[in-house]
């Protein structure tokens, strides 16, 4: 093996169980993977219409999901206390670029404040610290989106993300 052998560093992958229709496994990258990681990355494609961690509805279990570095996460909205945020959004249409190959609704910001950001192609979401974002909408779904989270910090835990326990969708 070659001087630059670790530094091809295999891919954490998170796998959903049950798997949650509309979406790929989530490919992670960070320093819980390699201690030189300046940032903490998320890949995920979707596969079909798809409602980004869109809340527990009324009178259902609260989602919990433990991360590899302990972190609790679940239902959006969220804020990032520690770490800005981007997400970016692209399609896979090579001949056709600017073609999202669906519609995303992104909530952005809170109570009167609150923004829904409307697109159907390639675009960055860039959420700052402290900024809360979420749920996420994808539909009129016509072929895979590919969506790359970057946060700021190199790990999930460093980045201090508060989860709504009581948000419900409805």
């Amino acid at each position: 093996m070659g001087k630059y052998t670790d530094r091809c560093v295999e891919l954490f992958i998170k796998k959903d169980n049950p798997p949650i229709p509309g979406k790929s496994p989530v490919l992670m990258f960070g320093q819980d993977y390699y201690k030189d990681a300046p940032n903490w990355v998320e890949i995920m494609t979707v596969t079909g219409d798809f409602k980004m961690m869109e809340g527990t509805p009324k009178g259902a279990e609260k989602i919990v999901h433990i991360g590899p570095d302990g972190h609790k996460g679940g239902p959006f909205p969220k804020k990032i206390n520690n770490a800005d945020k981007m997400m970016f959004f692209y399609g896979t249409d090579p001949s056709n670029i600017e073609d999202l190959g669906a519609h995303v609704e992104f909530h952005l910001g809170e109570g009167a404040d609150e923004e829904i950001l409307k697109f159907d192609k390639p675009r960055c979401v860039f959420i700052p610290r402290g900024l809360r974002h979420g749920p996420l909408f994808v539909n009129n779904f016509r072929r895979n989106v590919i969506i790359v989270t970057i946060l700021t910090t190199p790990t999930r835990q460093a980045a201090d993300i508060v989860t709504d326990f009581s948000y419900s969708p409805e």
